[in-house]
């Protein structure tokens, strides 16, 4: 079996503070400093998120699920698996292409928003001098960066979901070792 995190509780508190500040700087890159080994097809950085969010008392949904890296979530972290997008607090999207429909995952209800899944997105990379721009709470004027791997459906879908606020669902998505976060407040700005 693979190894995880060295140092499981301080390792995972380093990626945590930079996913907080990616969450917190919507759609602005920042470098992870760990990266864990990973069966295929979670990737080192998905792995990373993976092992820092997930604990006995949530469940992930994996698109892409293999023995090994059930076998493998389930013994570092005590996770669930969910066998339904809709019933997992977090999900694992390994090929974006052939992702289901965002409104598959839960995106929480009137009394309770935050009972909706958070979504790790594995895509090809980033370019943070081209793409679409945002704007939302945590960014100034706005934020420019273009997802490679991402369907354009994905965008269509997410702006349908946009109009449910404070519905929704969280986005992180990795390429290699960054990470960049699409909180449910951020809005794509039409061109």
């Amino acid at each position: 079996m693979l190894a995880a995190f060295a140092d499981p509780v301080f390792d995972s508190q380093r990626n945590f503070r930079e996913m907080l500040q990616a969450m917190a700087r919507p759609m602005q890159p920042r470098e992870l400093p760990l990266l864990p080994p990973s069966p295929a097809p979670i990737t080192p950085a998905a792995m990373a998120l993976l092992l820092t969010l997930c604990d006995a008392t949530t469940s992930v949904w994996l698109q892409q699920p293999n023995d090994e890296a059930m076998h493998h979530l389930r013994f570092h972290t005590g996770t669930r698996l969910a066998e339904n997008p809709a019933e997992a607090d977090f999900a694992l999207i390994s090929d974006p292409a052939n992702m289901p429909p965002l409104a598959t995952f839960a995106h929480g209800d009137m009394r309770y928003p935050d009972r909706s899944a958070s979504l790790i997105v594995q895509v090809e990379g980033f370019r943070t001098d081209a793409g679409a721009h945002f704007a939302g709470p945590g960014i100034r004027d706005t934020a420019q960066l273009a997802i490679d791997g991402l369907p354009e459906r994905f965008w269509q879908q997410r702006a349908e979901m946009a109009a449910q606020l404070p519905l929704g669902i969280d986005l992180y998505f990795v390429a290699a070792r960054r990470v960049a976060a699409l909180p449910r407040t951020t809005r794509k700005l039409e061109s």
